[in-house]
C-alpha cells in the first residue's frame, strides 16, 4: 500500500514539475522482477527507458533521444510525446544498434517519405502511410532484383517495374503483391517478350515474340548437326483463322473470370479517376451524415440516388466479396461503397455485352430464316 503512495505521489510530483525546454538525461524505473525465491537482487527499481531532449508542458516535443527498455533508439523529432518528423531508428540487436529506418514520422508511425533497412539487406526507399508502404516506392532486394513503383497497404498494387539481376524485366500491373492484369516479361536468357493477361503471378493470355539482340543470339551455343545437308520437304502452311480476334476473345475472358478478384485489391485510385471518386465521396457523406460509415438501408437508398436498384442478396454478396475477411457487414465504410460500385459496374458491362451478343444471334437467325425461305 505505501508502495502504491509512493508511485502515485512520484506521478503528481512529476506532472508538477511541468518539465520545458531542453533536458539532460530523464530516466523512467520499473520494478526489478523477483527472482524464484521472491527476492530481489540488488536495489528494487531499474532504469527502464531514458530521454535527453526538448520538452513542453511535460511532453517530449522537439528534438530528442529515446532509448527503450529492450536497447533500441530513437532519435529524431517529437510531437507531444509521439515520434513526429524527420528521424531515425535503431534496432539493438545484441548489444550493436542497426539502422532500421530514416525518414518522416506522424504520430509514432512511418509517415510520408523514408527509408526502411530490413535486416536481410532488403531496403525499401519510398512512401509510407500508417507504417505500411503506401504509395511510389523502390525496394531493393539483396538478391540483386529491384522493384519500382506503386505499393498499398505494404504490398505491391499498381503498376511496377520489376528488374531482375538474371535480366529478365517484368513491367505492367500489379495485385496483392502479385503480377495481375496487363503486362510485359522480357525473358533475357531466350531474347523472348511475353505481353498479355497475367493471372495469380503467371502469364495466361497473350504474345509470345522474339527480340533481335546479335550479342545474345552469338553467346547462346548453336546445336551440333551433321554435315551433310538437309533440305526439309514443302509442307502445307498451317494458319489459324481470325488468329488475332482469338487472342483478343482470349484475353477478355481473363478479364471477366479476374474482375471480382481485382475489384477486391485494385488500389480505389485506380479503378476510378479523381473526378468520379470525389462525386462518389460526396454522394456517400449525404447519407452518412458525419459519420466514417453507412448501414444496409441507407447504403441501398445511396445506390437509388444513383439509378442502381441491386436486391438485397446482391448487395450483400458483393459486400462479401469487397470484404471476404469482414464477418460484420452492417457498417459499410466508403472503399467498401466504392468497390461495391466497381463491382456492379464490371456485371452491368457484362450483362449488356451478353444482351448485345444475343440481339446480333437473334438477328443472324432471322436473317437466315428470311434467306432460306
Amino acid at each position: 500500500m505505501s508502495e502504491l503512495k509512493g508511485l502515485r505521489k512520484w506521478k503528481v510530483n512529476d506532472s508538477k514539475a511541468n518539465k520545458r525546454g531542453t533536458h539532460r538525461t530523464i530516466y523512467w524505473v520499473e520494478k526489478k522482477e523477483r527472482q524464484e525465491d521472491g527476492s530481489v537482487k540488488g536495489e528494487k527499481w531499474e532504469a527502464a527507458t531514458k530521454y535527453i531532449g526538448d520538452w513542453d508542458m511535460n511532453k517530449k516535443h522537439g528534438y530528442g533521444v529515446q532509448i527503450y527498455k529492450n536497447g533500441d533508439k530513437y532519435e529524431g523529432m517529437w510531437d507531444q510525446n509521439k515520434r513526429s518528423g524527420q528521424g531515425t531508428y535503431w534496432k539493438n540487436e545484441g548489444g550493436k544498434l542497426r539502422r532500421e529506418y530514416t525518414g518522416e514520422w506522424k504520430v509514432g508511425q512511418r509517415q510520408g517519405r523514408g527509408t526502411y533497412f530490413y535486416k536481410n539487406s532488403d531496403r525499401y526507399d519510398g512512401f509510407w502511410a500508417g507504417g505500411m508502404r503506401h504509395g511510389e516506392g523502390r525496394m531493393i532486394y539483396a538478391n540483386g532484383d529491384i522493384y519500382e513503383g506503386q505499393w498499398y497497404e505494404d504490398k505491391r498494387n499498381g503498376y511496377g517495374v520489376l528488374t531482375k539481376r538474371n535480366g529478365d524485366h517484368y513491367e505492367g500491373q500489379w495485385i496483392n503483391d502479385l503480377r495481375e492484369g496487363q503486362g510485359s516479361y522480357y525473358y533475357s536468357s531466350k531474347a523472348k517478350l511475353f505481353v498479355g493477361e497475367w493471372v495469380d503471378d503467371q502469364p495466361k493470355s497473350g504474345i509470345y515474340t522474339e527480340v533481335e539482340d546479335e550479342e545474345l543470339l552469338s553467346k547462346i551455343p548453336k546445336k551440333k548437326y551433321f554435315t551433310d545437308p538437309y533440305f526439309q520437304p514443302s509442307l502445307p502452311e498451317l494458319k489459324l483463322a481470325n488468329a488475332a480476334g482469338v487472342l483478343e476473345d482470349a484475353m477478355e475472358n481473363v478479364k471477366k473470370d479476374r474482375a471480382q478478384h481485382r475489384a477486391k485489391y485494385i488500389p480505389i485510385e485506380d479503378m476510378f479517376t479523381p473526378q468520379e471518386l470525389n462525386d462518389l465521396k460526396k454522394a456517400f457523406d449525404s447519407v452518412a451524415q458525419g459519420e466514417s460509415f453507412v448501414d444496409l438501408l441507407r447504403l441501398k437508398a445511396l445506390f437509388n440516388e444513383m439509378d442502381i436498384y441491386p436486391p438485397d442478396e446482391v448487395i450483400e454478396d458483393l459486400l462479401r466479396q469487397c470484404a471476404p475477411d469482414v464477418e460484420d457487414i452492417s457498417e459499410v465504410s466508403f472503399e467498401m461503397f466504392v468497390r461495391t460500385v466497381a463491382l456492379l459496374l464490371e456485371e452491368n458491362i457484362g450483362k449488356e455485352e451478353e444482351e448485345a451478343v444475343q440481339e446480333e444471334t437473334e438477328e443472324y437467325e432471322i436473317q437466315f430464316k428470311q434467306k432460306t425461305v
